[in-house]
This record gives C-alpha cells, structure tokens and sequence, in this order.
C-alpha cells in the first residue's frame, strides 16, 4: 500500500469551508492563526471568478507588537526578507509577521515616497503614505513634505535620498543613503559637514561646506555629513548657478517640516494609489498594471484602527486580482481607506509560527522565491527568554484530507509571549471526525474534524477539513513521481500507479483507499492501490480514476514488445517505453530473435542516435553541417546525421586530443559523458554540493562537475551502489533509464 503522509509546520485556530456573504468574494477555503494576542493570520482561497490564495495579516495597535519599516543599514540595494528578518534579529526583535512594503527602482533598489524609521527621515517623496506613531496606531494620508536648503540669498527645494538624474534638480544625500552617491549621471557635489547625521521630520541644522567634487557619478558621502548634488549637464541652470555659488566654509542652513499630524510618526513608507476612500472601492487608478490579474500587496484601516495587510499570488494555483478586484477585497475586508502597496514577484508574506524559532514564508512568490526588495514593512516583539509553557498549538493549521487520508501532527508549545516552550508533559490526542493515533490523524467522513493535544494541564486544537470531491487529480507513475497523461504499456507487465488529489491548489492527504480504479476494454485489471496488471493481448481503452463526484479518464494502450533479452530485467519497464516511442531499437539474431542487449555498452555514436531520437529532431535539417572531427569517417552513415545534429546543436562537442578533435563514435561512452550531453540538452547546470554525498566525486572530471551536479539534483542519476563511477562505461539499460527520467 502506498501511503502518503504529510509533515507541515503551524497551527490551527479556526478553519472553515464553503462561505460565502452578498455581494462580496466567495471564501471557498480559510484558516486562521493567532500569531500574536494582536496579530492574526488568515489565509483563504478567494472566488472573484477564478480562484485566487489570499494572506491577510490584522493587527489591533498596542500591547507588546509593533509595526516598523525596516530597509536594513542603507536604502541602496535591495533585501530579501529573510535578510530583513535576521537584520531585526540581531537588533533584539522577533518578527511576528512580515510583508513587502514599497514601490521601488529594480535597478538600485531606491523606494519610491517618503520613508522614515526610527522618528528620522530617510528620503523624502510625495503621494499616499503609510505612516506608523510610537504607540502602533497606523495612519494613510498624503502629507506634504519639504526639505530645503538656504544658501546666501537661496532658498531651493530639495530631493533627498534620490537617485541622481537629469532632471531631478538637486539632491540631498546622507549615509541613509549610502556610502557614495552612486547617481545615474555625472554631478557636481557640494560635500557638507552638519551638526547632526540625519533629518528631523521638523526642523532644521546648521552645515558647512568642506569640500567640493566635480564631473563623477559617485561622490563619497562623509560620516556625519551630507552631500549636495546635481547633475553636471541638467535642465536646472539656475540651480546649478546656486550650488556653484557654495564656497568650502560657506554655511548651508537644512530644513524640513511636514503636516502637523504627521511630525510625531515612528515610521513611513510611501504607497501607491488609494484603494479604499471612505468606505468605498476607488475606481481610478494610475499603475500600469492596474488592469491586469497580478500578485498584489495592500495595506489598509478598519474604523476601529485594527490595520489590514493583504496579499494575494498569481499562481498555478491562484489567479491574482486586478486592482479594481483588489479594492473591493479591501472593502469587504472591513476597510474604510487602503492603499496599494508593490506587488508582482515583490508579494511575499512570512510569520514566525507560534513556538516556533524560525522564520517562514507563506505565500507563494510568483518569482518562486522571495524577491530582493527596497523595504518591508515588519511586525516585531522584543525577543525574550522562553519562559513556561502557556499554549499549545497544533500542526498542520491549513490541510485539507480526503475521507480515509492520513495527516500527521505534531505539537509545539509557547510561552505567554509566544516564544518557544518545552512541552509541560506527556502529550495525549483526542479527535473527532476521525481518529487519531500518536499524532497520525486518519479522516473519517467528508465535513470538518478537530484534533485536539493535551499535555500538563493545556491543551490546542487543529481542524482539518476532510473534502468530499477535489477540484483536480494527478495520475503519476509511483516511482518517480512523473505525472501521467496517456498510458503505453507491454502486454503481460506490471505498473505501478498512484494518485493525487488537490482542492484549490492544495495537495489532499490519501491513501489507496481514496481513489477508484477502473480498466476499459478487458485490457487487464488494477487493482485499489493502483497496480496496473496489462492484458496479453494488444489494444486501446481507458483506466479511470475518480474520488467523490470528479472522474479522471487516462487513454490506455497496450503493445508487445519483440524483444527475448528483458524477461526480468531491471530496466526493461524503461527500454519497453523508449522503444514503444520510437527511441530505442533492437538487433536482429541469426536465429530471428530480436535483443536489446541491455546490459552491454553503448557507444557514443549510439547515444548520439538514440537522444537525437528522444530529442525529435529532424535530422534532414542537418544533413550539410560540417563535422570538425578527425576522425569523421569512422561514423557510421546509420548515425552520421544524428552526429552532425548533436554537433550543430552544441550537445556534442567531441575530445580534443593533439591539437585535433575526435567523434571517437565506437567508443564505449562514459557516464559523465553522458550525464553533460543530456544536461546540455535541458542546459542545465549546478554549482552546489549534491555530489558531495557520493564517496567518489573527486573523480568526476572538472568540465563534467556542474553537468553531474544538475543530473543529481534533477533525480535523473542516484548513482550505482552509492557512487557515482563517473569513468565506468554506460549500459544500454542505463541509458534507457536516464532518457526515461530526462522526459
């Protein structure tokens, strides 16, 4: 029996199925979370038309967490929040929860808007603006901020912390910054000492010139001080007139102010358009995305001040939202303003679950991995020493199962801050809508079921939904994992199958007993754990798989394979589908049998011919490519256009031996040979340190290393009784069995 069991780390609070309220999104599936007495958790599938996974953090201001914008040590560059998040370790934080916050220039990572940390600007920047007060309270407005620079009879506006461009005017730097300007064209810098290294929100401070540098793109900024830019061919000459104007010992006088409300703000970051005004979904908006179903990140404020942040994936398994959709979501969600913040491969969202030291990502980046970004928008506690144990929680907190499906548990246990406890004591489990054993829970009847862990006087709860029917199903060949469209198999043989089942992007916990099998046409039987047994005869039908209501019907075909040399050959499940489709071929004994001769080795011009088979190349394109090798006339004419495809094709580069270079086609091929050929075919190329496990990986050759290493990691080589044997020789069967696991 094939049973699959599912290990995830986090709690269940609460779960619920199938609900829906007028006039809003359909909430087809949904979780929640306590991360914090203040911060919760909830994450959802979302029916706008198509499915979308949404995360949604609320935050109710006060108590020990606290939102930040956090960029790290200079706003040059770009972070991952993972970064971020060791950055706010090493400060004393622990970080509850964790989205991307500003829009910002890709190429060095400069946000654009305001931003502001620690009650001191950072850049400056006009539009709608999130801005956060010393107790919590989140605030979205457009302030008006000026930052100014007198001079003589000067007084001129600045830019402050911005990239340096042509028609910026002039710009003010600090090492908020950065350690040099690092503009986008050649400037006149007025390099500046202060009384102060940073700007109030309000106020100003006296600077004096100490130092002039001309036509550079990347003037040093001193600790301390600041420097005063612009370009040094710009649209600005009266500006330009005035900072030339600046001798070393002048004095510079630098001012800010800001709307009164404003002035007492911990921290800000500058949004994008507004979503929410008044209650009510805004239907205007300026992002060239706007129309388009993209991932997206939000933030916005109930009536009651608890904040909102949202996101939504545009992935395989969500479909995104436009921002009209967005705006929407954003009202439903109880919002009376919100704004936009950036999204696309930006959207991320983590959360360090409860009693748990690590760091988590929840969503899913449409850049399938966290995107670096200019700043995030961070909700932190002080970390404290883990005291006694005060909750426990339950893991998984977001799994579906269907009827018969096996998920197992595990428990975790928190102190009062929600650090990580010890378990106060032996850990029983109780359950309904099901049963559980030692933490393995096994589905009852379609419906929602509570799994409960007690220990030491506490107890925790999660609730799994067990799903009737799935919104798909996956067939797959059970020992590799390799999804199955169309059925080829030899009369009389084994195959082993087993399925999978999603609900709305989510993989369900089965066993065998799951799924119904079924085989059309008398072409053999399957039996409940998806054993596939082929009739002795040749012909076409169906092998259907259903769970609940949804029916999956596979194309079946059964074929003889001639071949006498397979009879209970490791391999010969992988030569009959290679050659079935036209790759592999067998010879022709003086007796009239037909052999595959599996376990001999395959020459390189035989490996050419077969791959260029499995490739589906058209040779005839190739017939008139010259062939460097000096050995040319030693290729067979059966394999003389396969080469010259393989060569064109860059697949085939040869050996180089004494200033020539050789085809060597009768040559037995090595299998690091191989293994560069099929990975140059998918160009695929690793430098990590999956070889590392095999005791002979000192031997594979230098220019074969990032080939082996992809072939590893892809499962396409597992070695030959524990190495690699990078030199030894390639069998027929071999080859066989990597073409099989390359498709």
């Amino acid at each position: 029996m094939k049973h699959r069991f599912f290990r995830f780390g986090a709690a269940v609070l609460t779960a619920v199925l199938l609900v829906s309220t007028a006039n809003a999104a359909q909430v087809l599936q949904q979780s929640k979370l306590s991360l914090a007495d203040s911060v919760a958790l909830t994450s959802a599938f979302v029916d706008n038309g198509e499915a979308s996974k949404e995360h949604v953090l609320t935050y109710h201001p006060g108590g020990d967490v606290r939102p930040m914008v956090v960029y790290g040590d200079s706003l040059y560059g770009r972070s991952t929040m993972d970064y971020i998040e060791a950055y706010v370790a090493g400060k004393g934080y622990t970080a509850v929860a964790a989205v991307n916050a500003a829009f910002f220039d890709m190429s060095n990572g400069i946000p654009i808007g305001m931003v502001v940390t620690d009650g001191v600007l950072r850049s400056s920047g006009g539009g709608v603006t999130v801005g956060i007060e010393a107790d919590g309270t989140v605030k979205i407005g457009q302030p008006e901020l000026k930052v100014e620079g007198s001079w003589g009879k000067e007084t001129i506006l600045l830019h402050y912390n911005q990239l340096l461009v042509k028609n910026n005017g002039i710009v003010l730097y600090s090492r908020d910054y950065d350690t040099r300007t690092k503009g986008a064209v050649a400037g006149y810098h007025v390099v500046l000492q202060a009384e102060e290294a940073s700007l109030p929100l309000n106020g100003q401070m006296k600077a004096k010139v100490s130092g002039i540098v001309e036509d550079t793109k990347s003037c040093a900024i001193p600790q301390g001080g600041f420097v005063l830019s612009i370009a040094e061919e710009g649209d600005y000459e009266p500006f330009q007139q005035a900072l030339r104007s600046l001798k070393v010992g002048d004095t510079v006088t630098l001012r800010t102010s800001i709307d009164r409300d404003w002035e007492q703000v911990d921290y800000a970051v500058g949004g994008g358009d507004l979503l929410v005004e008044g209650g009510k979904a805004c239907s205007s908006f300026q992002l060239d995305s706007a129309e388009r179903q993209a991932p997206r990140t939000a933030l916005g404020l109930k009536r009651n001040g608890d904040v909102v942040v949202y996101t939504v994936d545009r992935s395989r398994n969500s479909a995104g939202m436009t921002l009209a959709e967005l705006a929407q979501r954003m009202v439903e969600l109880g919002c009376v303003t919100a704004v936009n913040l950036d999204g696309g491969g930006s959207t991320c969202v983590g959360v360090t679950q409860p009693g748990d030291r690590s760091f988590t990502t929840v969503n899913d980046p449409s850049d399938g991995q966290q995107r670096a970004c200019a700043n995030f928008l961070f909700f932190v506690r002080p970390t404290t020493a883990s005291g006694a144990a005060k909750r426990l929680f339950v893991y998984p907190y977001d799994r579906a199962v269907l009827p018969g499906g096996q998920v197992e548990l595990t428990v975790k246990a928190a102190d009062g801050n929600y650090m990580p406890a010890s378990l106060p004591g032996t850990v029983s489990w109780s359950a309904s809508g099901g049963t559980v054993e030692r933490g393995v829970f096994t589905a009852g009847q379609p419906g929602t079921a509570t799994v409960t862990a007690s220990a030491g006087g506490l107890s925790g709860s999660a609730v799994v939904q067990v799903v009737e029917t799935p919104t798909a199903m996956t067939v797959l060949w059970e020992d590799w994992d390799k999804p199955v469209e169309s059925l080829l198999v030899e009369t009389g043989t084994d195959v082993s199958l087993t399925a999978q089942a999603q609900y709305l992007g989510m993989e369900l916990a089965a066993r065998d007993s799951s799924f119904r099998w079924s085989v059309s046409g008398g072409l053999g039987k399957v039996t409940q754990d998806g054993t596939l047994t082929a009739g002795p005869k040749e012909g076409r039908g169906v092998l259907t798989v259903s769970c609940g209501s949804l029916e999956m019907e596979i194309p079946l075909e059964l074929r003889e394979n001639p071949m006498t040399d397979l009879e209970n050959h490791w391999a010969r499940f992988y030569i009959s589908q290679l050659y079935f489709q036209g790759v592999l071929k067998g010879a022709e004994t003086d007796a009239g049998d037909v052999v595959y001769r599996p376990d001999d080795s395959m020459t390189r011009q035989e490996f050419l011919v077969a791959l260029i088979r499995w490739l589906g190349v058209d040779t005839a394109a190739y017939t008139d490519v010259e062939l460097p090798f000096a050995d040319e006339t030693q290729i067979a004419d059966w394999a003389m256009d396969a080469v010259k495809a393989a060569y064109a094709l860059d697949y085939f580069t040869g050996s180089a031996k004494n200033g020539k270079v050789y085809a060597e086609p009768s040559t037995s091929i090595t299998r690091e040979a191989a293994m560069t050929i099929l990975a140059r075919t998918a160009n695929a190329s690793s430098d990590s340190d999956a070889l590392e496990e095999f005791p002979d990986e000192s031997k594979v050759s230098d220019w074969a290393r990032p080939a082996l290493t992809a072939m590893v990691e892809q499962g396409v080589i597992n070695g030959i009784g524990g190495k690699l044997q990078p030199q030894g020789m390639v069998t027929r069967a071999q080859v066989a069995k990597m073409l099989f696991m390359m498709d």
